[in-house]
């Protein structure tokens, strides 16, 4: 099933992976609550969820890799943070540790009960205040409900405008939810605006390719091809050529320039 032989080796020593076919096994499909491709269940040898992701949460071997390691830490360590919770709720660090592992789990709801209750806990002035907000807004965008996911943008633009004001590279983490809260708005012009005010703060940034390409890609849905044309041939030109951003942005471009003939 693995392209990749070392990955598949990785991945072998705790979970067995099977690739089902939902179109002809319409059963487990329906099973599993599968309703989109791909999604990626893992579940134990009663057949029971432990872990449902919509989406692939990775594009590369390195991060399918890391991811599956994560997910296998997390199984490991879920339910002895658990009982080390309900022994003492008012443990912060438990409780963040514990929050974070529901995150890779992807229990999402439970993820952010448990930072709400934290922060309700924390002193305002407490240093962990803006990273445990950020790990609250990622749980409600991540999630299902629309009144979440517009409690998740609120978020994202309160930490935004705050690490953008002290020059905090955080901004790059919460600029993706104000993206995303304009992007479903069609507010293009705004998306884009956010982003690269951030990314000129930031152009070393991990994150920085990515967003020029979101950028540009934004600039084709208002309206603006022959800028989106000119920033994604920039992204391409910048390199590296082997980034996966450089390559969508490749793609990208070649879409727009097909459209023109």
């Amino acid at each position: 099933m693995w392209p990749d032989k070392a990955l598949g080796e990785r991945i072998a020593k705790d979970f067995i992976a099977i690739l089902v076919d939902v179109d002809k096994d319409e059963a487990t499909a329906k099973q599993y609550g599968v309703s989109a491709m791909p999604t990626l269940v893992i579940a134990d040898n009663k057949e029971k969820t432990l872990v449902k992701q919509v989406g692939a949460p990775f594009s590369t071997a390195a991060d399918a890799a890391k991811w599956f390691e994560n997910i296998s830490s997390a199984l490991k360590d879920v339910s002895d943070l658990e009982a080390k919770h309900a022994k003492d709720a008012k443990d912060v660090d438990v409780s963040l540790k514990l929050a974070e592992t529901y995150l890779k789990l992807s229990r999402l709801a439970d993820a952010a009960k448990l930072l709400e209750e934290v922060l309700a806990a924390l002193p305002k002035d407490d240093k962990r205040v803006l990273d445990v907000k950020l790990k609250l807004a990622d749980a409600l965008l991540k999630g299902d409900d629309d009144k979440d996911s517009e409690r998740g943008v609120a978020l994202c633009k309160e930490l935004t405008e705050a690490f953008v004001k002290a020059k905090d590279e955080r901004a790059m983490e919460s600029v993706h939810g104000v993206m995303m809260g304009h992007w479903k708005a069609g507010e293009f012009k705004e998306a884009r605006e956010a982003l690269l005010t951030c990314v000129g703060l930031f152009p070393k940034h991990d994150k920085a390719i990515e967003y020029r390409v979101y950028a540009a890609y934004l600039s084709a849905q208002a309206g603006d091809k022959d800028t989106a044309r000119k920033e994604l041939k920039a992204v391409v030109e910048a390199g590296p050529a082997d980034h996966q951003w450089v390559e969508t942005a490749k793609k990208v471009l070649e879409g727009l320039d097909g459209e023109g003939k």
